[in-house]
């Protein structure tokens, strides 16, 4: 169940201005359902924050008398007795996050200075409705410089490919030499409506935009009674110089970028599919999956499909067995 209103964050500052605190609360539009809210409480890094004052040593009291330290030392003792649950507990900002041990702090994975807006929409996001959206899910970012992962496996799925694709075995062969000098760059802007893509190849530079459609923040898509959908399309040029429509959306809940050129004469004729998305166990590794659906598909012809494995440019990718 998706649902649907306005968020309200009240911030202000306390304890001196050494604390952020933010309310946040969600106005729903369904009749009858209560509002939700959290208070977000942020301390100032290096600040201290406690049940009561925290006394520094002097520096000249290191030097004090006897007698000083012996009035101390009484002193100490005096408390002994009592429960060490009523001392004050003292927070520093400076070190939040090694000091503290909760479940809350953990699941920040880490994290030594956050990002307050951040968190607060993260938290806050409520996702659109549907299976196809518009926007990408908060975090998810296919923007980088990418290099293509050669294997001796991948380079025998390519040759594969362009085999059923209905390439002649001189034109695969000089594909598969030349196919490792494949880069792409990607930059991902609007919260994923938009995403651009430059292919570098041997045979030279490919750029195209992709103009994602579907669920937003304020509208829904639905499928029509054919279980197709209404997509914005918008011209590109394919790889092999042919001017074609493209369609985009976002699936799997806002992490994988689905694509699709409508009108490719070439091969057959048919449309080409790509899902884009980072690989799960790995964010440096950039995935996507190319499938050719054929026009004459029903006549028996089966698509065509290979899987493109990138790497972040300065980072390394180990190749086992």
């Amino acid at each position: 169940v998706t649902w649907r209103g306005d968020f309200e964050n009240r911030r202000y500052l306390m304890d001196d201005g050494n604390i952020l605190v933010c309310e946040s609360t969600f106005h729903p539009n369904e009749e009858g359902r209560e509002k939700a809210r959290v208070t977000w409480r942020f301390l100032r890094e290096g600040a201290v924050y406690g049940d009561a004052a925290v006394e520094f040593p002097n520096i000249f009291d290191v030097f004090g008398s006897e007698e000083e330290k012996k009035k101390k030392t009484k002193t100490k003792e005096g408390d002994s007795g009592a429960s060490s649950s009523s001392e004050p507990r003292m927070i520093v900002g400076d070190i939040l996050d090694d000091a503290t041990t909760s479940e809350e702090a953990n699941e920040l994975d880490g994290t030594s200075k956050l990002d307050i807006e951040a968190e607060i929409e993260r938290e806050s996001w409520v996702p659109p409705s549907g299976e196809r959206w518009a926007i990408a899910a908060p975090g998810v970012d296919l923007s980088g410089k990418w290099k293509l992962i050669i294997t001796e496996k991948f380079k025998e799925e390519y040759d594969e490919f362009l085999k059923s694709l209905g390439q002649p075995l001189i034109v695969r062969g000089a594909a598969v030499v030349l196919i490792g000098n494949t880069r792409e760059e990607t930059t991902q802007t609007d919260g994923g409506r938009t995403l651009y893509i430059k292919g570098i190849n041997a045979k030279g530079v490919w750029e195209r935009t992709l103009a994602s459609s579907g669920s937003d923040y304020d509208t829904a898509m639905t499928p029509n009674a054919d279980g197709s959908y209404d997509h914005v399309s918008v011209p590109i040029v394919t790889a092999d110089s042919e001017h074609v429509m493209a369609q985009s959306w976002w699936e799997s809940d806002g992490t994988v970028h689905v694509s699709r050129t409508l009108g490719v004469k070439k091969y057959g004729g048919g449309s080409f599919e790509s899902r884009r998305y980072l690989d799960p166990k790995n964010g440096d590794v950039y995935i996507c999956d190319s499938t050719f659906h054929p026009n004459d598909a029903l006549e028996g012809r089966e698509r065509s499909h290979l899987r493109w494995k990138f790497i972040r440019e300065g980072k390394s990718y180990y190749v086992g067995e």
